[in-house]
């Protein structure tokens, strides 16, 4: 490989795993409210690897939705233990999952239209 050639690694990279990772915090909200913990355990359904993350990473994404007005928190002080802040959805974030996940079902069709040309043409070539 040529110095300096990475493959698979682009710039933005990291804003592309960034928002994969906010996308997933939303559904899960749009399921229901939870804690950041909870939301973590969370994640292993769309393949992250939590027990290697830090829940810092968690709370920095949550901050930065509920900055966008995506998402809003309150305290809960039901439970016998330290009162936990509880995130939730708010309309705005509603509204632009939708849009990020009709935005990620039409780049699926472009990968797949991608992936059949490409295999249309290894299939020829043997």
């Amino acid at each position: 490989m040529p110095r300096g050639q990475r493959v698979g690694r682009r710039r933005g990279g990291g804003q592309q795993k960034t928002f994969f990772l906010q996308t997933c915090l939303l559904v899960l909200l749009h399921r229901e409210p939870g804690y950041g913990y909870s939301l973590m355990d969370g994640l292993h359904e769309f393949g992250f690897e939590t027990e290697k993350m830090d829940i810092s990473i968690i709370y920095r994404a949550l901050r930065n939705l509920e900055a966008e007005g995506l998402v809003s928190d309150s305290w809960d002080t039901s439970s016998l233990g330290p009162k936990r802040r509880v995130y939730a959805i708010a309309a705005g974030g509603e509204e632009i999952l939708s849009k990020w996940i009709e935005n990620l079902r039409q780049r699926r069709k472009e990968i797949e239209n991608l992936e059949a040309a490409y295999d249309a043409v290894k299939s020829s070539t043997k």
